[in-house]
């Protein structure tokens, strides 16, 4: 229908991009970085000149360095979501994910996982284990409880109806109390 040469090429020419907003924007970042740096150096001097003047090696500088990146992280990211509105009632709440995993502990994070044995032949041998640890069972069985962490519907928020419908029955309930 319409002539295409061939490889076809896609070639986009944004509306809306400006160059020398590009080059500022990445000159802004560069000195908020160095800026960054050099703060963090002062704050390293004025803790070494607490600690009595002592030599802190280059490990420490960084931890130090990372320590407090991740503060000032942290920081941003409570006061971001400490700014709560009207709107925030409605939304859907999550539970909230906890995803640390400790890297350095040499107790109980690396546990070493038993590898399967080799026969003379070579060949791996099979128990049985491994299917019957990976099997489904046939029928299965939900207990409920009252906060269920597992059930999908447990940190779903109020329908609106309901919560409407709740505030006039207290409503009609302190009339008759209030009322005579």
């Amino acid at each position: 229908m319409f002539e295409v040469e061939k490889p076809r090429r896609f070639h986009y020419e944004p509306r809306f991009y400006d160059p020398e907003k590009e080059k500022w924007e990445a000159l802004k970042k560069k000195y908020a970085i160095q800026r960054e740096r050099e703060e963090a150096l002062a704050r390293e001097s004025e803790f070494d000149a607490e600690a009595g003047g002592e030599q802190s090696s280059s490990e420490e500088k960084d931890l130090a360095y990372f320590e407090q990146r991740v503060r000032t992280l942290d920081a941003r990211q409570r006061s971001a979501s400490s700014g709560l509105t009207w709107r925030d009632l409605f939304r859907k709440r999550e539970m909230p994910k906890f995803n640390y995993q400790p890297r350095f502990s040499g107790s109980a994070a690396t546990q070493s996982v038993p590898s399967p044995q080799a026969t003379p032949d070579g060949a791996i041998a099979d128990d049985g284990d491994v299917a019957q640890k990976y099997a489904m069972p046939k029928h299965k069985i939900k207990i409920r409880r009252r906060f269920d962490i597992s059930d999908t519907d447990y940190m779903k928020p109020i329908p609106g109806t309901k919560i409407i419908l709740y505030c006039f029955i207290v409503f009609l309930l302190l009339m008759l109390i209030f009322g005579s």
